[in-house]
């Protein structure tokens, strides 16, 4: 029996740098020659034109990763979760976290946030956005200290802000902090001041009404394809394998988006 027949759209969008192409690649092929041997029709290659928030919640999705914040506040009950990947010297396996970074030549001895400027990737981001605005009510007065915001497009976006003097803070997501350090010349200038609270890594999705049975072979399938990808493909995107999850794993992002998604960072 053939699964998800006619669900033709894969994409592995959130980590999916220019550097790291042939490693994403990989990764993808050997979910993909998993699936087939699990009975999944899956396509070729991943699709990198179509724009992730439209294919979130196309009928034809496979399989997609999108970010806690999209799932908790416009995705629930739209998709089903399969899981997220763990990475290497992440604890607890299958979670992620923000690192706080500042340049390199700052030199004060406490985390200071009054009068900083701040950058994010988007409004739409739990790790560059809605974790630095609970670092803030956790660190703070409750209420925006930044003198002003600048909204990057990309973590890559906000680490090179920083490094060049644009920003003096970011909230950056672990993951897009490891990819930096393979390829990122700014991040000779930074340093990680702190770090934000751990939470479920990215999910990877696929469509709303996939049943049980479908949602089990897919996620033996990913635990499967993880294991069997190279390791010089794996060490670059820090992959060490795959956990599990429901939608109901992320409520401690939902419960993050009641209490601080209220706060402004711009004054």
């Amino acid at each position: 029996m053939t699964l998800y027949a006619g669900h033709s759209v894969a994409q592995l969008p959130m980590y999916d740098w220019p550097e790291f192409t042939q490693a994403t690649d990989c990764l993808w092929t050997s979910i993909r020659d998993n699936f087939s041997k699990a009975g999944i029709d899956a396509p070729a290659s991943l699709d990198r034109m179509s724009p992730p928030a439209e294919t979130w919640q196309s009928p034809n999705l496979l399989i997609s990763q999108t970010c806690g914040l999209p799932l908790v506040a416009d995705l629930s009950g739209k998709v089903k979760v399969l899981g997220s990947f763990a990475y290497q010297g992440i604890e607890p396996a299958g979670s992620y976290h923000s690192v706080i970074i500042t340049q390199e030549n700052n030199n004060e001895s406490s985390i200071r946030l009054e009068g900083k400027r701040a950058v994010i990737n988007g409004d739409d981001s739990y790790s560059g956005c809605l974790a630095l605005k609970c670092f803030v009510a956790d660190n703070g007065s409750g209420e925006s200290p930044f003198a002003s915001v600048l909204v990057s497009g990309g973590h890559r976006d906000s680490l090179c802000a920083v490094a060049s003097g644009s920003a003096d803070i970011a909230a950056i997501d672990c993951v897009s902090w490891h990819l930096a350090k393979q390829c990122e010349p700014a991040i000779k200038s930074l340093k990680v001041i702190a770090h934000t609270e751990s939470r479920p890594g990215l999910p990877l999705i696929t469509y709303r009404n996939a049943s049980a049975q479908e949602i089990s072979v897919m996620r033996d399938a990913l635990a499967k394809a993880v294991d069997d990808v190279d390791e010089e493909s794996r060490a670059m995107l820090g992959i060490r394998g795959f956990v599990p999850r429901d939608e109901e794993d992320y409520a401690p992002i939902a419960e993050d988006l009641a209490r601080c998604g209220w706060l402004s960072l711009r004054r």
